[in-house]
């Protein structure tokens, strides 16, 4: 979907600078927006057309934790541009759901009926809370206790240098044995 000078450019290894930089920005972020477009059409295609031959050798990397990463990245690029952190943080009372939770039960009907399988019902419970990663690192110099759970938001930000934190665990650790 990318060309490698488009992924140079988005993790910034590839600037552009001088009289035409501006106009070189806008048509490397139009490109993009169309090749990524174009992507998203094209899964219609392949998974209604890709021989399951194909599929499985596609998706044998799943021990592998690259793929496996982009994977979940892909889903969460999908999910996150449908609106699923308005509709975690939301409570409708209309009981309509969001473009995002539509799109994540269409997609596990669809791929049930892939099988022959009939989903008869989803649920998706979510439970969510706003967690400022500046509002959990005030709380931890403030001395208060933080949740598992927004520990590991504070280690997967880069808000903190994961390989001190690392560090300081293992001495934790080793020192308690």
């Amino acid at each position: 979907m990318l060309t490698t000078e488009d992924r140079r450019w988005l993790t910034g290894e590839k600037s552009y600078e001088g009289e035409h930089a501006k106009q070189q920005r806008y048509q490397r972020r139009r490109d993009i927006r169309k090749r990524v477009h174009n992507t998203i059409l094209d899964f219609t295609i392949l998974f209604e057309h890709l021989e399951e031959t194909e599929r499985k050798k596609l998706f044998e990397h799943l021990e592998d934790d690259e793929f496996v990463a982009g994977l979940r990245d892909g889903l969460a690029f999908i999910l996150y541009n449908a609106g699923i952190t308005e509709a975690m943080l939301e409570e409708r009372s209309d009981g309509a759901e969001s473009t995002a939770e539509r799109l994540l039960q269409e997609a596990v009907y669809a791929a049930g009926k892939r099988d022959e399988i009939l989903v008869e019902d989803l649920e998706l419970s979510i439970e969510a809370t706003r967690a400022p990663i500046a509002s959990i690192l005030e709380e931890l110099r403030a001395g208060n206790e933080v949740s598992p759970a927004e520990l590991c938001l504070l280690l997967e930000s880069e808000a903190i240098d994961t390989d001190g934190a690392r560090d300081c665990i293992r001495e934790l650790v080793l020192d308690a044995e």
